[in-house]
C-alpha cells in the first residue's frame, strides 16, 4: 500500500508540473523562497528523527540537514542558530566516536609483535586496554606517564604498532567517507565547529589515509549499494566528491595537496559515463574546479541536453525526471555559471514547485536509482531517497535565487 501511495503522489506531482500555468509569479524567487522554507521544516523534523532513532549521521541525512540549512542561512533565511550549533556538535561527536585509531585490546599483548615487551611493561599497559583514542597524540599522552623514560624509548614503537587500528575505506571511519565530503563542503567558510582546524584537519587526514594507491577513493556501502551504477562509475563519483571537498579548503597542507594531485591523475585516466546524470553533473563541477573552460562548456551542454522534455533530469538516460537529480543539476549549473541558464532554471523550478508535497518535501522513487525489487527494501530506500531528494532540491533551488530572470 505504501508503494502504491508513493507512486500515486509522485505521478500527480509530476502531472501537476506538466500542466502548471505559465505564470512568472509561480516560479519567481519569492515562490522559490516559500517552497524552500516549507522544505526546511520537513528536513529538520526528519533529520533530527534520524539522529535520535539511528544514532548515526549517514550520508543521506545529517550532512544534508546541515548543508540545506547552512545554504538557507547564507541566502538570508531565518535559521535557528542554536539548533544548528547543536546539530553541528552532535555531528562532530558522532564523527569522533567513529574515529578510534588506537585501541589496545587484551589479546594484542599476546601477539607475536608484542614478544619483545617485558612482562613488567605489559602489566603497566593494562590501564589502556579497551580505551579508544582518536589520535596518536592522545594515545601517547596517556601512555607516557605509565612507562619510564627508558621504557618509552625502547618500546614506544611496538606499543603503537599493536594498538593501532588500520583504517579501511569500508569502515564507517569518522562517520563514513560519503558523509565527510558534504560536511567539509557545507561547513567551509562558516563558524561551525566542523570548519575548525581541530575537526577539519582530522577529516582531511582520514581522507589521506584511506585514499587508494591509484589516487581514487572507493565508496562505502551506502553510495555503492544504493545506486544502479558500475563500480568504476561509483569510484569516479566518490573520488570527484572527495577531491572537491579537499579543494574547498586552501590551508597549506602538503598531504592534502598530494591527495588532490593523485586524484586528478586517476580521474584523467577514467572512461566517461555521461549517460549517468549524477556522474555528468559531478564531472561538470569537477572540471569547473580543476579543468579547462573548453571541457566545462562541453560538459555543460551535455547536461543541458540530458534534460527531459518537462525540464527535469532523470538519474540516468531513459529514466523519468526525479527531484534528487534535478536539484543536483541546477545546483551544479548555478555554481558553474558558464552561460545563461535562466530559462533552464525557470523550467526546473516549474517542475519542482508543482511537484512539492503538502509537507514541503519532494518524493524521489528509489526504483529510479536502485536495482532492488524487494518491496521491503524499496520501502526503506524510498524513505531515504525522499529525504535525500528533498535536501538536494532545497540546495539546488537556493543556488538559483537571483539567476532565473524572474
Amino acid at each position: 500500500m505504501t508503494r502504491v501511495i508513493f507512486a500515486t503522489l509522485f505521478y500527480f506531482g509530476t502531472l501537476n508540473a506538466m500542466v502548471w500555468a505559465d505564470d512568472p509569479a509561480q516560479v519567481s524567487d519569492t515562490a522559490v523562497r516559500n517552497a524552500v522554507s516549507r522544505s526546511l521544516s520537513f528536513l529538520e523534523k526528519e533529520g533530527v528523527a534520524w539522529m535520535e532513532d539511528h544514532r548515526c549521521m549517514s550520508c543521506h541525512h545529517v550532512p544534508f540537514l546541515l548543508w540545506s540549512h547552512r545554504s538557507a542561512q547564507a541566502q538570508g533565511f531565518t535559521v535557528d542558530s542554536r539548533k544548528l550549533a547543536e546539530w553541528d556538535e552532535w555531528t562532530r561527536k558522532d564523527s569522533l566516536a567513529n574515529r578510534n585509531l588506537f585501541t589496545l585490546r587484551p589479546y594484542d599483548l599476546g601477539r607475536p609483535e608484542a614478544a619483545t615487551l617485558p612482562l613488567a611493561v605489559k602489566d603497566k599497559l593494562k590501564p589502556l586496554i579497551a580505551r579508544p583514542f582518536q589520535t596518536e597524540a592522545g594515545f601517547l599522552a596517556e601512555l607516557t606517564p605509565l612507562l619510564t623514560e627508558d621504557e618509552m624509548k625502547s618500546h614506544r614503537a611496538t606499543v603503537l604498532k599493536i594498538s593501532e587500528r588500520p583504517v579501511a575505506i569500508f569502515d564507517r571511519v569518522g562517520g563514513g567517507l560519503e558523509s565527510l565530503g558534504p560536511l567539509l563542503i557545507a561547513s567551509q567558510g562558516t563558524a561551525s565547529v566542523l570548519a575548525q582546524p581541530e575537526f577539519r584537519d582530522g577529516v582531511i587526514d582520514l581522507m589521506n589515509q584511506i585514499q587508494l594507491a591509484d589516487g581514487s577513493w572507493t565508496p562505502g556501502g551506502q553510495f555503492s549499494g544504493m545506486r544502479r551504477w558500475t563500480l568504476p562509475t561509483a569510484n569516479q563519483a566518490t573520488t570527484m566528491w572527495t577531491t572537491l571537498a579537499l579543494a574547498s579548503y586552501d590551508t597549506p597542507d602538503p598531504k592534502r595537496s598530494a591527495s588532490i594531485e593523485k586524484a586528478l591523475a586517476y580521474q584523467r585516466l577514467q572512461t566517461p559515463n555521461p549517460d549517468n546524470r549524477e556522474w555528468l553533473a559531478m564531472r561538470l563541477l569537477f572540471e569547473r574546479q580543476f579543468g579547462s573552460a573548453e571541457d566545462v562548456a562541453k560538459l555543460r551542454q551535455q547536461l543541458l541536453d540530458a534534460r527531459n522534455g518537462d525540464g527535469a533530469w532523470g538519474w540516468e538516460k531513459g529514466v523519468p525526471g526525479d527531484a534528487l537529480t534535478t536539484g543536483l543539476a541546477i545546483y551544479v549549473l548555478a555554481k558553474v555559471r558558464a552561460g545563461d541558464d535562466s530559462s533552464v532554471f525557470r523550467d526546473a523550478r516549474k517542475w519542482l514547485l508543482a511537484s512539492q508535497q503538502s509537507d514541503g518535501s519532494w518524493l524521489t522513487p528509489a526504483r529510479n536509482f536502485t536495482n532492488s525489487t524487494d518491496p521491503e527494501r524499496l520501502k526503506v530506500r524510498d524513505e531515504i531517497y525522499h529525504y535525500w531528494g528533498t535536501a538536494w532540491v532545497a540546495i539546488g533551488l537556493l543556488e538559483t535565487l537571483g539567476k532565473s530572470g524572474s
